[in-house]
C-alpha cells in the first residue's frame, strides 16, 4: 500500500475494498494470483469498455515470489483526458461504490458489498503521471528485479504479521522501516522530500490519517512539524540525519525531570522513528516537543 504510497493500503481499520483485515495473514506467494488478477482485469475493462483507462496489477501480490496477505491491489489508471465521473459512474454501476481518497491525495478508492466471484481486492483509481501512481509502479518494478530487497521486505513482512496478528497498525508500523530503506534506494524518497517523508511517517508509523501539515526549520537539521489529522493536532520533531547512518534509535528513560513529555508510541511501541534521512518523534502539544527538545535528550539518543 506509496501515502505514501504503497504504505497505507494495508490499513484495515478504516477498510479499503471490501478485503477488510480481521487477521493479518501473510502466506507464500501464489502463482494463481496472476490468473486471478487476470480475470478481473478482463471484467473492469469490460466495465469501462469505450473509456481510455488501462488496469494495473500493483502491491504485494503483483510481485512474483514475494509473501504478501491474499488480496489483490488494483489500480485502475485514467489516460490523459479521461473523466473521473464517467468511470466512478460506470463502477457504481456495477456494485463499486466510491469512499474518496482516505487520506491519500491522488488516490481515489472504491469498496464493494459482494463479489464472490473475484479475489479479494483493493481498488483504486489514478491517473496517469501521478505521484501516487509512480510510487505504486516503481516500488512494484524495483521489488520484481531486485531480489535482495524482495526477501527482504518478504522476511520483514512475515515477523511483523506473526507480532502483530491482530493488529493491522502495529502490523504496517512494523514492516514500515524496511519499505522506507527499499525506497531510498529506488529513489522514492530524497532529502528534499522531508514533509511528504513526515506525511507518510504519520500515517504508517502513527496510524494517523493526515490533512493539513506544515513543517518548519527551529534549528539546522532539525524541524517541527504541525500535523492537523483526523483523531486531532500532532506535532513531529524530525532530525534529519546522515546518509550513512542506519538502524532503529531507542530513548532512555532515565530522565528525572518529570516535567519533560517524552515521545508518543509508533503504532508497534517505538518511541522513536528511523526513517530514510530522518528520526522522528511524536507530541501531542508543541510545548512538549519543545521542551523535550530544549532539554537536550535528543542528544543521547541521536548517536550517529
Amino acid at each position: 500500500m506509496i501515502n505514501m504510497l504503497p504504505l497505507d493500503k494495508d490499513r484495515g481499520k478504516t477498510t479499503l475494498g471490501s478485503a477488510a483485515t480481521k487477521r493479518v495473514e501473510v502466506v507464500p506467494w501464489d502463482p494463481a494470483w496472476k490468473d486471478r488478477f487476470e480475470e478481473l482485469q478482463a471484467d473492469l475493462l469490460k466495465i469501462l469498455s469505450g473509456i481510455d483507462v488501462r488496469v494495473e496489477h500493483v502491491g504485494s501480490t503483483s510481485v512474483p515470489g514475494l509473501a504478501s496477505k491474499p488480496i489483490l491491489d488494483v489500480d485502475v489508471v485514467l489516460q490523459k483526458g479521461t473523466d473521473f465521473e464517467q468511470v466512478k459512474n460506470a463502477l457504481e454501476a456495477n456494485g463499486y461504490h466510491h469512499v474518496g481518497d482516505l487520506g491519500i491525495a491522488g488516490r481515489e478508492v472504491f469498496k464493494y458489498d459482494d463479489k464472490p466471484q473475484y479475489m479479494s481486492h483493493h481498488l483504486y483509481i489514478l491517473s496517469d503521471g501521478s505521484e501516487e501512481l509512480r510510487r505504486h509502479l516503481t516500488f512494484r518494478d524495483w521489488l520484481r528485479s531486485h531480489p535482495a530487497d524482495r526477501e527482504a521486505y518478504a522476511q520483514a513482512k512475515t515477523a511483523a504479521a506473526r507480532q502483530f496478528p491482530n493488529d493491522i497498525a502495529g502490523y504496517i508500523d512494523a514492516k514500515s522501516g524496511v519499505i522506507f530503506e527499499i525506497y531510498q534506494r529506488c529513489g522514492l524518497y530524497r532529502l528534499k522530500d522531508l514533509p511528504e517523508l513526515a506525511r507518510s511517517v504519520l500515517s504508517n508509523r502513527y496510524n494517523l490519517r493526515v490533512g493539513e501539515l506544515e513543517c518548519k526549520i527551529i534549528q539546522p537539521g532539525v524541524n517541527l512539524c504541525l500535523a492537523q489529522t483526523s483523531q486531532g493536532t500532532f506535532y513531529l520533531l524530525a532530525w534529519e540525519k546522515p546518509a550513512s547512518a542506519t538502524g532503529e534509535v531507542s530513548l532512555n528513560q532515565s530522565a528525572s525531570d518529570t516535567k519533560i513529555a517524552f515521545p508518543l508510541p509508533t503504532a508497534s511501541g517505538q518511541q522513536l522513528c528511523s526513517a530514510p534521512f530522518a528520526v522522528f518523534a511524536l507530541f501531542k502539544s508543541e510545548e512538549d516537543a519543545l521542551i523535550f527538545f530544549a532539554s537536550g535528550l535528543w542528544n543521547d539518543f541521536l548517536n550517529w
